[in-house]
């Protein structure tokens, strides 16, 4: 049985207010500041975070998250996955086969589709071994997550363009549970909508 519930709490960190930035012409280059363009991507029911959970395994998806800096034609965003046993007693092996953003069209035709490069844990964010497995190249999907402690995954999407407005993040993974003789399919498919802030630094 799988539930998804919502929680609003910004889990990518605060953003400084936007402001509203000029430039002089006659102002020198080394002057002018540096205007970087703060891009999310929250979900449309939930905001920054949504958990879903599958048996005794609970999943926190966290918001897409990246910068654009002037004349940057493409973005790289960087999302999360937490995986928490919700019973210390329980056990569970899930493998994450593919993450994807797939463009929300009008018409439903012509939708560009996404894929997920990159995949770390915090273990490998410390420079250490991963506490996952990646049963065909390290670093790249898909990961296995089995029994482990609680555990925070980040996955990149290195291209994405700024005229992606509106688009579906879709996880699909499959999992084993105890007493289970087959090994059960699920896909995950979240809206989400784009918004930036303008900054200086």
């Amino acid at each position: 049985m799988k539930k998804i519930w919502i929680s609003v709490a910004m889990v990518a960190g605060t953003l400084g207010a936007a402001g509203v930035i000029y430039f002089s012409s006659g102002a020198k280059a080394s002057a002018m500041p540096v205007v970087v363009e703060d891009i999310q991507y929250p979900f449309e029911k939930g905001g920054g975070l949504v958990n879903v959970a599958i048996k005794d395994v609970s999943l926190g998806v966290g918001m897409l998250t990246g910068e654009r800096k002037k004349g940057d034609v493409q973005t790289a965003l960087t999302g999360s996955i937490n995986f928490e046993l919700i019973s210390k007693k329980a056990q569970a092996r899930l493998q994450v086969d593919r993450i994807r953003l797939i463009e929300q069209t009008v018409t439903g035709k012509g939708k560009r589709v996404f894929e997920a490069g990159l995949v770390r844990d915090m273990d490998m964010e410390k420079g250490l071994e991963p506490d996952i497995r990646f049963p065909e190249k390290k670093g790249k999907l898909p990961f296995v997550w089995e029994n482990g402690k609680s555990d925070c995954i980040y996955f990149v999407f290195s291209d994405i363009p700024p005229d992606l407005t509106q688009a579906d993040l879709v996880i699909t993974y499959n999992g084993k549970f105890p007493g289970e003789k087959h090994i059960v399919y699920y896909e995950d498919r979240l809206s989400v909508k784009r918004k930036s802030y303008l900054r200086s630094r």
